[in-house]
């Protein structure tokens, strides 16, 4: 299977009281699709943490855990999101021994969350294949590109936008939900 380059485009609140769960944004690099995962508030942090090229006080996991790899010469080479079902992604850590080859590389399933934060650490690539993308990606288009067989949801009451969002969410519809979730917080301000 070929793989598909993915980058960190970053980690939106969902700004929902019943449910504090945050969205990481993974982008095609050479596409225009996108991976919405849902993560929790620790990796948020964490990955938040790794883009802005902060250093914490103390260290978190993923520190330890690269601090714990440069010890035994050990080398993330990538990470893979391999798969989705039902809504739950799910990731390989690929690593090696230092010098060792493509043959010896060590396949670790991880939590998609956590795989992308050490990727961020070791500065190594992400991956996806294209069934991934094709059952949880997206196309984003720019504002103002809207495509005209969207609904309107300007006029509509908020009790009937977030029915919709969570039928959005249920059918997988990740681009309609984000333009209703938008709408939602807009209303919020």
């Amino acid at each position: 299977m070929e793989k598909i380059s993915l980058t960190v485009s970053g980690v939106a609140n969902q700004n929902s009281p019943e449910s504090p769960a945050y969205t990481l944004i993974l982008s095609e690099k050479e596409g225009s699709r996108k991976l919405p995962v849902i993560i929790g508030f620790s990796e948020a942090q964490a990955i938040a943490i790794q883009i802005e090229g902060l250093v914490p006080v103390r260290p978190l996991v993923y520190d330890l855990f690269f601090n714990i790899a440069a010890a035994f010469s050990i080398d993330v080479i990538e990470v893979i999101i391999s798969n989705v079902d039902r809504g739950i992604f799910y990731a390989e850590i690929v690593c090696c021994t230092v010098g060792s080859s493509p043959d010896d590389y060590i396949h670790i399933p991880a939590r998609t969350s956590d795989a992308v934060a050490i990727a961020l650490k070791f500065s190594c690539p992400i991956y996806t294949y294209e069934h991934v993308l094709d059952k949880a990606g997206f196309e984003w288009t720019a504002p103002g590109e809207e495509s005209f067989d969207s609904p309107k949801l300007d006029g509509l009451p908020l009790r009937e936008l977030k029915d919709m969002l969570r039928k959005a969410i249920a059918r997988e519809d990740y681009e309609f939900a984000s333009k209703i979730r938008d709408e939602i917080a807009d209303r919020n301000q």
